[in-house]
């Protein structure tokens, strides 16, 4: 074998590593509760039950080779067996029920020619144009057929089915093959002399394979465990425990999929542990009990490694569960890729009634765990982003779990859920010593949850993070007059993510890592791998500004409560705001215009783009335009149709999404006191991913009408949710289908605003807008960073929240310019009493009288600080104390003190207070 002492040093390492794992972070402390007791409840009959468990599959054979030869048509003697196929007619000609009973589930039956008795009972598999494929129910035989069904052509018997679904053997012992995922070609053939030595008969290929079985041909021994390499990191791999290797030649380090040495884990229950040996954890529901089952590829199961191009294949079997999963982890240029095509995920019987649905897997979820000695972090992209240090103490706190893009909106919960900010970006980070990591999930991202755990939390020693993928996603609900005990309903049908995939990018630094490296390398990955192009077309800071058209308020007509549509912000009251800006010194204004069409002022599907009356004519409409587009301000008309009410051509009967438990998706306000669905307001309807399409056809269409050439989308860049009824679209349909609508706007021309925006639309936007500051502020975090402002700053602009939002503007400013953060404002041109009892009652703060000034004020002094760097990629953020230091990719350096109020550009210092009338701004 070539590189020899390579292939031997990678063994040496892979032995010190005694097995492996994917540690789940648990969410819920109850849930780590009931894994330790399970475990402190082993005992030596279920130690030996879950031995017996890896056990091999074998065939039960219950027809005789007396009824298969009464029965059945004989066809041809093929490699010593001898072929029966089931008559088309058996069930009319048979009488003998308990025989139509067999053959309901054997298409073809082989007797061996010796023996005399039945070897092996088949089902057709697929066909192709030159042969048709057979395989028997647990997959150990595999026959092909002319297409005529008239002639066996080929038997092939499985190896071992704990080794490869997919390794076969010829009857005469002579070949070896591996066949792809569809049994209808070779993926790479074998061939041996025969001749047995110590136990073991070698076959080999002309590529240099080598692969060693049993003599008695039931067992896959050894193949090579250093699998491939390149100029910047090598792949090794252990057969027996499916640990991968990969190795940083720059750095020379080796980052393990998991955990060194874990058997000697003293905190860990013999649970933790058997997650600790799994590179692969998998949890099955069964519909009819709606209970679910955790699966490890250690002790639950059996990993089995093959080698494919540029990497191998492990093929993890759940018998119990009747579930097989396939995972290839190939090495690329600069990562390392673990891929899981889910059509490959075999599953015996997914039926309501009998079925085990496989709802969620786990692939390497804690690669490069750090150990209680390691000092480190990992970096967590919530909300603006957070750091968990390595063995940070916080061991009562529960373990952190993010769902990337939020969790799905279907799943409306009775009571009002807690505030937290959701994972935009579907990767984490890995910071230990002198050495980075990056993990990207680049496909099934929709479906995704981020985990992480510290020391001491799950009883193990390891820090750990990574993926979880929800394959199936379930719903509860309560029975009528029992609010008490919530059933659990599974998503139904195949599974409908496509593919799994999962990037690991060692970085390649000078110094010492931090968290800046991993922000930069992630804005390289959406800039060469994902097509995000830079929409910065100015150095210089910009104004957000937010201005809400019109809304539904109810009134006294002839003493009857109608509502009726009422305006915030006119369309003249729209320009003369923003020409006080103007003349105030804001020269570069983007706007969001909420509520500016009578289907937004009511809730309906917008997509007519003709404004509302109560704000004003068409004429005074196209002043306001005309004055922007005069004045380089760029207005961009809201349509946030996420939830909808009955009108426009769209329906609540008919276009509303249904979550999985059959149910309409509405969307509640809470009450305030109680945090219980409130009773004076409507629900309103989720709009079904379905109508997508159509809404941004229409818009399209309509736009172009108006001559309009921006839109903001408003939370339609940052939601995502599917349809689970008859319709059956899941969240990465939903997914695409968004993409889908944001291409044929971009391909329109027209301009793209997101109130803040997911990894998948970033390709599309051209603004951003209410990017966090903060991350959800999780017990187990330690530190919030600007990781998303890390990575798009010199990219896409962004403003941070609305300054005046807060209860402490002048905070929410400095952080603005601390992070490179365009300032945000929202207001309304009437007095801010109108909102009273309206569903924007909390817009309580957005007097356009009352904060023009101070605007056009903070406006000035963030100007004055980021002159020049709007172009620029941020290289290095530090907070200490109340100071912030802020590293420009040109060598600026931006220094914000948050408590004096001041901020230091390359020495020269600015102070807010000189930007403010005297007590103005805390007035404000």
């Amino acid at each position: 074998m070539r590189n020899w002492r390579k292939w031997a040093a990678g063994a040496l390492a892979l032995a010190c590593c005694l097995s492996t794992a994917s540690i789940p972070a648990f969410a819920e402390e109850e849930e780590t509760a009931a894994e330790e007791t399970a475990a402190a409840g082993d005992s030596t009959e279920a130690a030996a039950e879950e031995e017996s468990s890896r056990t091999e599959a074998q065939e039960e054979i219950e027809i005789t080779a007396e009824q298969v030869t009464a029965y059945m048509q004989k066809k041809n003697s093929c490699d010593g067996i001898t072929f029966y196929y089931r008559p088309e007619d058996y069930e009319d000609t048979i009488s003998d029920e308990d025989v139509v009973d067999l053959l309901d589930d054997i298409e073809l039956a082989g007797i061996d020619d010796a023996t005399g008795q039945v070897v092996c009972t088949l089902e057709e598999e697929d066909d192709t144009s030159d042969f048709v494929i057979f395989l028997s129910p647990e997959g150990r035989w595999l026959v092909y057929m002319d297409p005529e069904y008239q002639k066996v052509t080929m038997v092939r018997q499985i190896v071992s089915t704990l080794d490869s679904e997919f390794l076969f053997l010829s009857m005469d012992h002579k070949t070896l093959e591996l066949y792809n995922k569809d049994f209808d070609e070779v993926e790479r053939s074998y061939t041996t002399d025969g001749k047995a030595a110590d136990g073991k008969v070698t076959y080999t290929n002309e590529d240099g394979w080598s692969v060693a079985l049993a003599d008695t041909y039931d067992a896959l021994i050894s193949s090579a465990r250093f699998v491939t390499e390149n100029d910047k990191l090598a792949l090794y791999v252990d057969d027996d425990n499916a640990v991968i290797g990969l190795y940083d030649k720059e750095k020379q380090n080796m980052w393990w999929s998991t955990p060194e040495n874990v058997g000697h884990d003293k905190r860990a229950t013999n649970t933790i542990v058997k997650d600790l040996s799994s590179s692969l954890k998998m949890v099955y529901g069964e519909p009819a009990s709606r209970n679910t089952t955790t699966m490890r590829s250690s002790g639950d199961g059996k990993a089995k490694v093959s080698e494919i191009s540029g990497g191998v294949k492990i093929t993890y079997t759940f018998k119990k569960a009747g579930i097989t999963i396939p995972v290839t982890y190939k090495l690329e240029d600069d990562y390392l890729e673990a891929r899981v095509e889910t059509a490959d995920i075999e599953e015996q019987d997914t039926s309501q009634e009998t079925g085990k649905l496989t709802t969620s897997i786990s692939i390497m979820s804690n690669f490069g765990a750090a150990s209680s000695e390691d000092e480190g972090y990992f970096v967590i992209p919530d909300g603006s982003g957070a750091l968990i240090q390595f063995n940070n103490g916080k061991t009562t706190a529960k373990s952190y779990t993010g769902y990337v893009y939020g969790s799905d909106l279907t799943a409306v919960a009775l009571k009002e859920p807690a505030v937290t900010e959701q994972v935009y970006l579907p990767m984490y980070g890995i910071v230990n010593g002198d050495n980075a990591m990056m993990v990207v999930c680049t496909e099934g991202d929709s479906n995704a949850k981020l985990t992480a755990s510290v020391s001491g939390q799950s009883n193990s020693s390891y820090n750990v993070c990574g993926f979880d993928f929800t394959i199936r996603d379930s719903d509860s609900y309560y029975m009528s007059g029992d609010n008490s005990t919530a059933l659990t309903v599974f998503e139904d049908g195949p599974i409908k993510t496509d593919t799994i995939a999962l990037r690991y990018y060692p970085l390649d630094t000078a110094d010492t890592p931090d968290y800046t490296d991993v922000a930069a390398a992630y804005r390289n990955y959406l800039t060469e791998e994902c097509g995000v192009e830079s929409t910065v077309d100015s150095a210089d800071p910009a104004l957000s500004l937010d201005l809400y058209g019109g809304v539904e308020k109810e009134k006294s007509v002839l003493g009857i409560p109608v509502n009726l549509k009422t305006s915030l912000t006119s369309y003249d009251q729209a320009q003369e705001i923003l020409k006080d800006l103007n003349a105030n010194g804001v020269s570069d204004i983007s706007v969001q215009y909420h509520n500016w069409t009578n289907a937004g002022i009511t809730g309906k599907v917008d997509v007519k783009a003709k404004g509302a009356r109560c704000l004003g004519g068409n004429g005074d409409w196209n002043d306001l335009q005309s004055y922007a587009a005069s004045n380089g301000i760029t207005i961009y008309p809201t349509v946030d149709n996420r939830t909808f009410v009955s009108g426009s051509g769209y329906y609540t009967f008919t276009d509303t999404t249904v979550r999985i438990s059959g149910s309409y998706a509405r969307i509640y306000d809470y009450d305030l006191a109680y945090g219980t669905q409130s009773q004076t307001q409507d629900p309103l309807s989720l709009l079904s991913p379905a109508a997508f399409r159509d809404v941004y056809s229409d818009l399209v269409k309509n736009y172009g009408k108006k001559d309009l050439h921006a839109v903001s989308l408003g939370s339609m860049m940052s939601s995502l949710y599917g349809d689970y009824g008859k319709k059956a679209i899941s969240r990465d349909s939903a997914q695409t289908i968004l993409e889908e609508s944001y291409q044929s706007l971009r391909d329109a021309s027209i301009s793209l605003m997101a109130d803040t925006a997911n990894a998948y639309a970033l390709p599309y936007v051209d603004e951003i807008t209410d990017v966090p500051l903060q991350s959800s502020g999780f017990d187990v975090f330690d530190e919030d960073i600007p990781f998303y402002q890390l990575v798009m700053h010199g990219v896409k602009p962004y403003a941070a929240v609305a300054v005046n939002s807060a209860a402490t503007p002048d905070e929410v400013l400095l952080m603005s310019v601390a992070t490179g953060s365009n300032l945000h404002y929202a207001m309304i041109g009437e007095e801010t009493s109108i909102l009273k009892d309206t569903r924007l009652d909390g817009l309580f703060y957005a007097s356009a009288d009352a904060w023009k000034d101070s605007a056009a004020q903070g406006y000035a002094f963030a100007k004055d600080v980021l002159a020049g760097l709007g172009d620029q990629t941020i290289t290095g953020y530090e907070q200490d104390g109340d100071v912030i230091t802020t590293t420009y990719e040109n060598g600026t350096v931006v220094e914000t003190d948050l408590a004096k109020k001041i901020v230091r550009v390359d020495g020269t210092q600015y102070a807010l207070s000189d930007y403010t009338e005297e007590g103005s701004w805390d007035e404000t």
